[in-house]
C-alpha cells in the first residue's frame, strides 16, 4: 500500500513535463484523509472485525492515491536531465520508504523469535530478506503463500506485498516520465503521457481478468495485474484541474456518492470473492472519483469529511500505521497460548497506533526532512546499503538463535 505519503506537495511551480499551469496544486487534506479510510480498513479486516471482511480493498484505494500523488510530484520536477530526476526522485523514495521499514523489519524478527518460541517459523527469515528488497510479492507467489487460506497462519510480512508493488511501478515509471519530457514538445507531453496510461491500464487490467479465476494468488500480488490501479490514480492526476472546477456542486454530488459506493464495496466483497479481476475497479473506480472531485468541490461533499483534522493526522501516519498493524495483530495469534481477552485487539491496535506515532515522529519525519540528506546523494545511497544489511544481519542473528542455517 504505498501507502506512499508526500503531504506536502504544495507551492510548486508550474510543471516542467507537462507546461500545465493545472499541474499546480495546493495542499490536500482530503487526500490525506483518505489515506486514513485506507488503511483503517485494512487495519479492521485483519483484525476480523464482523462486516468489514472487504476491508482489503484499501490496499487498492492506496495504489489509486499513490498512483496519483506520485504523478503529481513528478510532472513538477524543474527542467533537468533524465539522470538527474531520476536520482533525485529515488532518493526520496529511499528516504521516505526504506527506514521505517528496515525498523519495522528487524523489529518483527526479533518479536517472533522471542515471542513465538516453538511457534517460531524459519520461513520468516527468508521473507524479511525478501521484504527488505521489496520484492516479498514474488515471495509470496513462489512459497503460494496467501491472506485468505482458512488454518494457515500467514507470514508476519505478508503486508509488505503492496510496498514491493508500488517501488516496483516506480522503478521504471518515473523514467517513462522523464524520457518524454526530453522527447516530447511541451504542449504534447501530456497527451503522450497520457496514451501510454491508458495503454498500461488496458494491458493490466486485462491480464487482472485473465489471471484471477486461474491463478488467484499470482493475480492477487503480480505487480503486472496491479499496475493499472496506480496508473488509473496517474491518469487522474493528467487531467487538467480546471475541468473539475467548472461544476464543484456536481462533484460533490459524485463524490458522496462514491464514498457510498467504497462503502457497499466493503460491505459486499469477501474472502470468497474473485479478486482483483474485474471487481477491483469497484474501489479503484470510486477512488479515482473522490480524487477529482476533490479537486473543486462544494461545501458539504466528500471533500469535507475527508478533511476532519483527527483524520488527516491518521493519513499522515498512515504509511507507519500500515507497517506496524500486521505484526501486533497477527503475532498474538500465532503464539501458543494466543491472548484470550476481548479487549485484546483493542489493546494491539492501540500498540500498532503507538509505534506507528513514534516511527513518523522520531524516525521518518527526521528523515525525510533532512536537508544535509536533499543534499547528498551518495549519503542516501549508502543508508539504503545500511538498511538493507541491519534486515539482513537481524534474520542471520536469530537463524543462529534459532539453529537454522
Amino acid at each position: 500500500m504505498s501507502v506512499l505519503d508526500e503531504s506536502n506537495l504544495d507551492h510548486l511551480a508550474t510543471s516542467a513535463v507537462t507546461g500545465d499551469r493545472s499541474a499546480h496544486q495546493t495542499f490536500r487534506p482530503d487526500i490525506q484523509g483518505l489515506r486514513a479510510i485506507a488503511v483503517i480498513l485494512v487495519i479492521l479486516a485483519h483484525a476480523s472485525v464482523p462486516g468489514f471482511e472487504g476491508g482489503y480493498i484499501g490496499v487498492d484505494v492506496f495504489f489509486v492515491i499513490s498512483g496519483f500523488v506520485i504523478t503529481s510530484l513528478l510532472r513538477r520536477q524543474p527542467p533537468r536531465h533524465v539522470r538527474g530526476n531520476l536520482a533525485y526522485f529515488y532518493a526520496r523514495r529511499i528516504r521516505r520508504i526504506v527506514p521505517a521499514a528496515t525498523l519495522t523489519l528487524v523489529s518483527t524478527i526479533v518479536a517472533a523469535y522471542f515471542l513465538l518460541g516453538t511457534n517460531f517459523v524459519p520461513q520468516l527469515l527468508g521473507d524479511v530478506r525478501w521484504a527488505s528488497l521489496f520484492s516479498a510479492n514474488f515471495r509470496l507467489i513462489n512459497t503460494g503463500s496467501n491472506y485468505f487460506i482458512p488454518g494457515v497462519a500467514p507470514s508476519l510480512v505478508t503486508h509488505f506485498w503492496s510496498l514491493a508493488v508500488e517501488e516496483q511501478f516506480y522503478l521504471f515509471f518515473p523514467l517513462v516520465v522523464f524520457s518524454l519530457t526530453w522527447l516530447t514538445p511541451i504542449r504534447n507531453r501530456a497527451t503522450s503521457l497520457g496514451l501510454f496510461l491508458v495503454a498500461a491500464i488496458a494491458a493490466s487490467a486485462w491480464y487482472s481478468w485473465y489471471l484471477t479465476p486461474i491463478k488467484p494468488t499470482v493475480a492477487y500480488y503480480s505487480p503486472f495485474t496491479r499496475f493499472w490501479e496506480i496508473a488509473l490514480g496517474a491518469l487522474v492526476a493528467l487531467l487538467p484541474g480546471a475541468w473539475a472546477r467548472r461544476t464543484p456542486r456536481v462533484n460533490a454530488a459524485l463524490s458522496v456518492a462514491a464514498l457510498v459506493g467504497l462503502g457497499i464495496a466493503v460491505w459486499r466483497l469477501n474472502v470468497t470473492s474473485v479478486y482483483p479481476g474485474v471487481l477491483a475497479w469497484w474501489p479503484c473506480g470510486t477512488t479515482a472519483i473522490l480524487l477529482w472531485t476533490g479537486q473543486a468541490s462544494a461545501p458539504g461533499g466528500a471533500a469535507s469529511w475527508l478533511s476532519f483534522r483527527p483524520l488527516r493526522y491518521i493519513g499522515d501516519i498512515s504509511y507507519s500505521l500500515y507497517l506496524w498493524h500486521y505484526v501486533w495483530l497477527m503475532l498474538p495469534l500465532q503464539m501458543v497460548h494466543p491472548p484470550t481477552s476481548p479487549w485484546a485487539r483493542v489493546i494491539e491496535v492501540a500498540g500498532a497506533f503507538a509505534c506507528a506515532a513514534l516511527s513518523y515522529h522520531v524516525l521518518e519525519n527526521p528523515i525525510r526532512h533532512s536537508k544535509r540528506l536533499d543534499r547528498d546523494g551518495v549519503a542516501v545511497a549508502l543508508m539504503l546499503l545500511v538498511c538493507v544489511g541491519l534486515s539482513w544481519d537481524a534474520t542471520l542473528w536469530i537463524g543462529h538463535l534459532a539453529h537454522v542455517t
